[in-house]
């Protein structure tokens, strides 16, 4: 486990009670990352690049598939089939072609390509079909945003789940804090709250695994 349960332990001290105080999500960023593992480090360095939508190229994808890291595969296999539905959808209402859109091969992109039935048969490649076809329903584009990344946060929960004291843990946490810097800046009360539930997380945690220790 290396250090980190030293990491992950001073993940709280690390995050202010955001009602009490103010909180400066690039330098929690920057305490994490200053106490990885360097072995780990590069780990990091591919959730950060690929946490930046210009960076997110076939070439990309393709690489972080190959990547020994199960968070990162995983994390960005859903990252990439929520936007590839997203643009299918998209591309569907304004009567133009997907395929400048779709990005990477594989049966849920053949199935975007080609199905004419209303979710594009991707009930059958993506689990969280449904889900997201609502949310796309929706009117408010903030309200479609907000929903989309809590999606992410959820999918990122589920991968680092019993990994309390590892590598995923922490790129689980640096993904929603990431998402918490993304609607800081798009509306401060959304960033608030996403905020005030990453706390919550951390620290329901850790209590839980000191309880067990």
């Amino acid at each position: 486990m290396k250090n980190y349960p030293y990491v992950i332990a001073g993940l709280p001290d690390l995050i202010p009670d955001f009602e009490k105080s103010s909180y400066d999500i690039d330098a929690i960023l920057t305490q994490v990352s200053e106490n990885m593992p360097a072995k780990d480090k590069r780990f990091l360095d591919w959730l950060l690049f690929g946490l930046k939508g210009e960076n997110l190229t076939g070439h990309f994808y393709r690489e972080v598939f190959k990547s020994r890291n199960r968070f990162l595969k995983e994390y960005f296999r859903y990252d990439l089939d929520i936007r590839n539905i997203q643009v299918a959808y998209v591309a569907r209402i304004n009567s133009s072609d997907a395929s400048e859109y779709i990005t990477g091969t594989g049966a849920l992109a053949e199935s975007l390509l080609t199905s004419r039935v209303a979710d594009f048969g991707a009930g059958e490649f993506f689990e969280d079909s449904a889900r997201l076809f609502a949310i796309l329903g929706g009117n408010n584009i903030l309200d479609r945003e907000q929903n989309i990344d809590l999606m992410r946060w959820k999918k990122a929960t589920e991968i680092a789940t019993f990994n309390y004291f590892d590598i995923d843990y922490l790129l689980c946490f640096i993904t929603k804090l990431m998402i918490v810097k993304r609607w800081d800046s798009l509306d401060k009360k959304v960033g608030a709250e996403l905020f005030r539930k990453l706390v919550d997380e951390v620290r329901s945690t850790y209590t839980k695994e000191e309880t067990n220790l």
